[in-house]
């Protein structure tokens, strides 16, 4: 926290959270370090257990449920046993890794017992879930992990999603689209990454329904433009929506509705975070990121209901709803987008309350033309753990969006399936051959929960790297 009369926070800087995670995951050991023993119900390898260590183990193992964790008596170092394998925790999951990360002591940690790589892999992820805080990077609970666990996506995976939601927690009153090209230009900076700031005129003129959104704040719309890679490999397409905060504009939000709105710019932290890991993991494809960075404010020159505007595609728009302004900067963004032929085109977007009706807080809802992607998508997120649901992008709804002054309306004029009409209008903007996906997510955690934290938070990144990994390999 920077203590002056400007701001209250910085902006965060993803090298931070690198640094951090690699003060959290120990290369080795020190004389204090407490080991921790996960023993699996009823399993014949626990009879590899040091002997006093199986003897204390065996003395109390119907007495413990899964994820219980006792600390051994009279042996010199603070070691525990960690139980599962029973009902609860039937492996070493991401659940049962953020959960005994919740409960145990605070000190160092070192798995004694040898598990499968996989295992460790989501036990590790887990329990580093688990530790983020914002606006708070004192380690308390550390663990030693091998080099060839800590430099695989554990390590690259945690940074990305604990700068994912520091972006999304600092309040808007210092995350607002200047402070967030701050953040990008860094990001790009410490990757090495060529950066293009589109704003002012270029804005203005190029993207009409970025500047239409964006007009109304004294600071003011623009385009944010990653590029990293080898041109000569797979082009994949990052869009985050980057709207910093979203009073509604002139239809303004109702105040319960508008408390948590620095969280609409949820897209653009998701699409850092996957850039992140993608760069970090050394992935082999051409990556371009952009992030419309905009505030839907109340001013003078605000876009009114009723306004007409052009698109960079040239469809019109009649602007329905204010508030229904995620989809209009991000149409711009996916036509541009789409104009360079991407091998992949994926967005992320804090896009419609509608989406968290259907399946809640917890399940991005994402859509497609691509049947491919799809069954790709549904079995990487049961796999990772990291759940995600396609609803469908239904046609027969498309005539909803008709307007008797502009090619298309943003919204339709009754209260159904508001999701499927957000994604059929962006569809709008973009080519029916292009793989694409369009992913509506919430971006945030309600309460605390073992591996989320209350407040901003980064859902299904971990599905759609591995789908851009399997895909782009299947090339």
């Amino acid at each position: 926290m920077k203590k002056n009369s400007d701001k209250v926070f910085i902006e965060p800087k993803i090298s931070t959270f690198v640094k951090y995670i690699n003060i959290l995951f120990k290369d080795k050991a020190s004389q204090d370090t407490g080991f921790i023993y996960l023993v699996k119900y009823n399993d014949k390898s626990n009879k590899k257990l040091p002997k006093e260590v199986y003897k204390f183990y065996t003395s109390i193992m119907n007495t413990y449920e899964d994820g219980d964790i006792v600390y051994i008596p009279n042996i010199t170092n603070k070691d525990c046993l960690v139980f599962y394998g029973r009902d609860k925790y039937k492996d070493l999951s991401i659940e049962l890794g953020s959960i005994i990360s919740s409960k145990i002591i605070s000190s160092n940690w070192l798995v004694k017992n040898k598990t499968r790589i996989k295992n460790q892999h989501n036990f590790y992820l887990g329990w580093g879930l688990e530790q983020y805080k914002f606006n708070n990077l004192k380690n308390l609970k550390s663990i030693v992990v091998s080099n060839n666990v800590k430099d695989t996506i554990v390590s690259s995976v945690l940074s990305g999603i604990y700068f994912g939601k520091e972006l999304i927690n600092i309040p808007s009153s210092d995350m607002g689209p200047v402070a967030l090209e701050r953040s990008f230009i860094d990001f790009s900076d410490y990757h090495k990454a060529k950066y293009n700031i589109i704003k002012k005129l270029d804005i203005k003129n190029s993207f009409p329904l970025i500047y239409a959104v964006g007009k109304g704040s004294i600071e003011e719309p623009r385009l944010l433009e990653l590029n990293w890679g080898n041109v000569y490999d797979p082009l994949v397409i990052l869009v985050g929506k980057g709207v910093c905060f979203d009073t509604g504009g002139l239809d303004l939000k109702p105040s319960q509705f508008m408390r948590n709105m620095k969280k609409d710019m949820g897209g653009a932290a998701s699409v850092l975070s996957l850039a992140h890991i993608i760069i970090q993991c050394k992935l082999k494809v051409n990556l371009k990121v952009l992030i419309p960075a905009v505030n839907n404010d109340i001013g003078p020159s605000s876009m009114r209901p009723g306004d007409v505007y052009n698109s960079r595609s040239g469809i019109t728009v009649e602007i329905g709803n204010t508030d229904a302004e995620g989809r209009l900067i991000l149409a711009d963004t996916l036509t541009y987008a789409d104009s360079f032929k991407p091998k992949l085109l994926l967005d992320f977007a804090t896009l419609t309350g509608a989406a968290r009706v259907a399946l809640g807080p917890d399940l991005p809802a994402y859509f497609t033309h691509s049947e491919e992607l799809s069954s790709l998508i549904n079995n990487i997120s049961i796999k990772e753990r990291d759940p995600m649901w396609r609803l469908p992008l239904y046609y027969p709804y498309e005539s909803w969006l008709k307007s008797e002054v502009a090619d298309t309306n943003n919204i339709s004029q009754g209260s159904f399936a508001g999701s499927i009409i957000a994604a059929l209008f962006l569809n709008k903007f973009v080519k029916p051959s292009t793989k694409w996906v369009h992913i509506d997510t919430y971006a945030w955690s309600d309460e605390n929960s073992p591996g989320h934290s209350k407040g901003g938070d980064i859902l299904g990144v971990r599905t759609i790297y591995q789908l851009i990994k399997e895909y782009i390999s299947s090339l």
